[in-house]
């Protein structure tokens, strides 16, 4: 197996232009001509399967493990590409649930390899990159695996994003707000219009609940490109049951029938997540692709997505969470609210670069309900955010908190200044909530040698 070797291989795409928001290095990344021309080297794998392609700003991994779940529950041989990973990168190429071996990811690594020497030493004023790669990679296994079907989440945007040059046989837009604003653009109109990009014409296209100026956008795209297409806030009713700790229940009326639905995930978001799922469900299901109600529910019930308000630990009680907008803190601190109780809160707070940092502050601060302590962290992720900035950004809004340039020690520090009653959230980016779950639950963390 040669798994170490492949990562310092790939990781020497790495374009630092991106990590660095050099422009120039911008503009050559998001180009879909110079994927298109590499994918042909390999067959176009991306059309050998049908494929449910996901776009949007926040849900859309949740979106496509559940639909995921519910096709292998079916009994669908199902291939499910996603990013970032948490702790190993093969997690971002699943198939039947499971991440593939480093023993296949180095095969067909290897076998691609040549080509891609071959390619980047030909054009070396438009290389490929690592995400362009991976992509390609991916398809290229689900090709040799002879997936089914393939649910795809896009890695950035749509219009522009590797995963677009796919032929999909159903579009799901999921929840659009304002995020990578440099690329996307300034505006939610802006916004919604990268990332209907996925859709293509004459296919069928579902939409999670938006803002009505996205969906409207979005519905003439779909009209522009003949979609059939299902809006949940117009088509369908959702009614919460019941909530916990562990799982919600609610019931979705839509024009399927009245269905009761119980999730592991939690967050109103993730009853949204799951009602956009059991539509695309339902439109397979029309579409040469039967799955039965019982799969549908076996699926949601079986449906597994880390550091999305998860509970790593009891005593104390620690949530981690991806959350990396302001949307979605928001959407997340007033669930950590709705679902759990407790006296005070500390909250590890750790951002990625490129994100709004000053309004996700603002967001935590607004919700405070006067029982929130703060701690300043960062994970080891290159495009983490210094801790002092963070700190520089609470004291903007009169509030000094303490900076700790180590997860570990900030983990500590909130346990011991936490009481038995107290819970403990860590939160900012994946990358902070996927390094605290190492510290926490004993997970060896996978490193990368990058050549620049």
């Amino acid at each position: 197996m040669r798994y170490k070797e492949a990562l310092k291989d790939l990781m020497s795409l790495t374009d630092f232009g991106i990590i660095s928001n050099n422009n120039t290095a911008k503009k050559r990344r998001y180009d879909l001509n110079r994927i298109i021309k590499f994918s042909s080297l390999f067959g176009n794998p991306e059309n050998s399967s049908p494929n449910v392609h996901i776009a949007g700003t926040k849900g859309k991994g949740s979106t496509a493990v559940f639909i995921s779940s519910i096709l292998e529950t079916e009994g669908y041989k199902t291939g499910l590409f996603t990013s970032p990973h948490i702790h190993k990168l093969t997690e971002r190429i699943q198939i039947g649930g499971k991440e593939i071996s480093k023993t296949k990811f180095s095969k067909s690594f290897y076998e691609m390899w040549p080509d891609v020497q071959l390619y980047n030493e030909q054009n070396p004023n438009n290389r490929i990159t690592l995400f362009e790669f991976l992509t390609i990679l991916a398809f290229y296994i689900f090709d040799k695996e002879n997936t089914d079907i393939n649910v795809i989440e896009v890695g950035l945007g749509g219009k522009l994003d590797s995963t677009n040059i796919l032929t999909p046989h159903i579009s799901i837009i999921t929840s659009i707000s304002l995020d990578h604003t440099r690329i996307l653009g300034n505006t939610l109109q802006e916004v919604a219009l990268q990332k209907s990009g996925i859709i293509k014409p004459n296919k069928m296209t579902v939409i999670a609940p938006q803002k009505p100026e996205v969906l409207k956008i979005i519905k003439e795209v779909c009209e522009e490109k003949n979609n059939q297409y299902i809006a949940i806030q117009e088509s369908c009713e959702i009614t919460p049951i019941k909530k916990s700790k562990d799982f919600q229940t609610y019931i979705l009326d839509s024009e399927f029938g009245k269905n009761s639905l119980t999730i592991p995930l939690l967050g109103d978001y993730q009853i949204e997540n799951s009602a956009t799922a059991f539509i695309a469900a339902k439109l397979l299901q029309k579409s040469n692709f039967p799955i039965s109600d019982l799969s549908i529910e076996n699926g949601f019930k079986e449906t597994y997505w880390p550091c999305r308000l998860e509970k790593v630990s009891n005593e104390p009680l620690i949530i981690l969470d991806g959350a990396h907008n302001p949307y979605s803190i928001e959407k997340m601190i007033q669930a950590i609210y709705d679902y759990y109780t407790f006296r005070n809160i500390t909250i590890i707070l750790g951002t990625s670069k490129d994100k709004d940092i000053k309004d996700m502050v603002k967001v935590l601060l607004d919700n405070d309900k006067g029982n929130a302590r703060y701690i300043a962290s960062h994970s080891r992720h290159p495009k983490h955010t210094p801790t002092n900035i963070i700190q520089d950004t609470f004291k903007h809004f009169g509030i000094t908190i303490p900076g700790v340039n180590s997860i570990k020690k900030s983990i500590e520090i909130a346990k011991n200044t936490s009481e038995p009653d107290d819970l403990i959230l860590i939160t900012g980016s994946l990358f902070i909530a996927a390094e605290a779950r190492e510290k926490i639950l004993g997970i060896s963390k996978e490193s990368y040698i990058f050549n620049s």
